[in-house]
């Protein structure tokens, strides 16, 4: 990191002195969105409905390829996708959202044939947790919710013993989000390992976990993994993507007309595309996002996951230092394995410590009004995390931060 320059890669927001620790919610804009937005409108205005076709690659100009719109969505989980997951070519593909990708996966006659279980944490996120219990009826699932464990942890001895012949999908979390902590490696695979043992599929959502450190989908051995590219990915909303392993039959009901093996035919009866990962696809793709979905990947990859990993494990090592001198407690692993980019420090009136650091242009969240959240990311330097914690330790040892009034401006902290 020593000769990388954030104000070169990304756009600041216009206070100087901005501190933004929000990277699990929404990354800073790279800098080159601009112009690859303006490569959109300049398409759309030369070719019109021919930009469907062809346009010129501006994702990856030096390869020459030709790339239309037609065909973004699978060309950029090859291109920038695949590398960042460390997944095979042909894949990985662009989704609008997670919640239509886990919709897609439920309605999937070859998930419901495996058997009648879903087993996942109770702390899957609502794209994930909600989804499967609205397809019970629909698919006559059962939702087997495993129970936490202290400082809302996985039971994983408990989601193993979950796993049986009835067992149709197990779905986890590879960081959760009301935690900052990190399944293992060793977990996942075991994960798999059981579940396949009795036929059962593995669908890992890494919205926290990709972007912000290594990872391989191949080794992990999971049959599905999904994330996006609004956080650390910094691709803004609309970029979320879907990895499928090779050779896995599946046949979506949510499919659309995208997803159709010869949609220009417009035949009468619907035929599954013969690339099993755009059958994940529904109507009309939003075009607007995918020119500036990668903008935020290209830079991880070319830094490199692993100088990524190492920038955000020092800065959160610094985090948990002053929150100790602080006498703050940490809901977040200690441990750097168990570690991903987020550090969670309980405080009582969470909401109205993020509202006082607001004040002086420090950006961080509160969620149950239980924990303040960050995450120091590749545009946060020392003196980031040393401003915020010199905050933090007189906000919380005075006691005046809890005058703070909270804003009722809109429910996105």
């Amino acid at each position: 990191m020593e000769d990388f320059s954030p104000q070169d890669h990304f756009r600041f927001p216009d206070e100087p002195e901005a501190i933004e620790l929000r990277a699990f919610t929404h990354g800073l804009q790279p800098a080159t969105v601009p112009k690859m937005m303006e490569h959109f409108t300049e398409d759309w205005r030369r070719f019109g409905v021919d930009a469907w076709n062809k346009v010129p690659n501006h994702w990856r100009p030096e390869h020459g390829e030709s790339v239309g719109w037609w065909t973004l969505p699978t060309y950029l989980g090859d291109e920038f996708i695949a590398p960042l997951l460390g997944a095979p070519q042909g894949t990985c593909i662009l989704q609008p959202h997670v919640h239509w990708t886990v919709q897609c996966l439920l309605s999937a006659p070859e998930v419901r044939d495996r058997g009648s279980k879903i087993v996942l944490p109770e702390t899957a996120f609502p794209s994930v947790l909600h989804s499967t219990q609205q397809w019970e009826d629909l698919q006559s699932f059962q939702a087997s919710i495993v129970p936490s464990i202290e400082d809302d942890r996985v039971d994983q001895a408990a989601l193993l013993d979950a796993i049986d012949e009835d067992t149709a999908m197990v779905a986890l979390s590879h960081v959760g989000f009301t935690t900052g902590a990190r399944l293992s490696d060793a977990f996942l695979k075991r994960v798999a390992n059981e579940a396949h043992a009795h036929d059962a599929l593995v669908l890992i959502d890494g919205y926290h976990a990709a972007g912000s450190m290594p990872v391989n989908v191949t080794d992990l051995g999971c049959d599905c993994y999904v994330g996006g590219l609004l956080k650390e990915g910094c691709g803004s909303s609309g970029n979320t993507f879907l990895y499928v392993r090779d050779g896995l039959p599946l046949t979506p009901r949510l499919t659309g007309w995208f997803g159709d093996a010869a949609p220009f035919e417009f035949r009468q009866a619907p035929e599954p595309h013969p690339d099993v990962r755009r059958r994940f696809l529904g109507g009309t793709v939003a075009v607007a996002p995918m020119y500036h979905a990668v903008e935020g990947v290209r830079i991880l990859l070319d830094l490199g996951l692993d100088t990524v990993r190492s920038h955000s494990l020092h800065l959160t090592d610094l985090a948990i230092q002053r929150a100790d001198e602080a006498q703050l407690s940490l809901r977040s692993p200690r441990d750097r394995a168990a570690r991903s980019a987020m550090i969670l420090l309980e405080v009582p009136d969470a909401h109205k410590l993020t509202a006082t650091l607001k004040k002086h242009d420090i950006y961080t969240d509160s969620r149950r009004n239980e924990v303040v959240r960050m995450a120091p990311f590749l545009w946060n330097t020392e003196v980031d995390i040393h401003r915020t914690f010199d905050h933090i330790e007189r906000a919380v040892a005075s006691g005046s931060y809890r005058d703070t009034s909270v804003s009722a401006s809109g429910p996105v902290t």
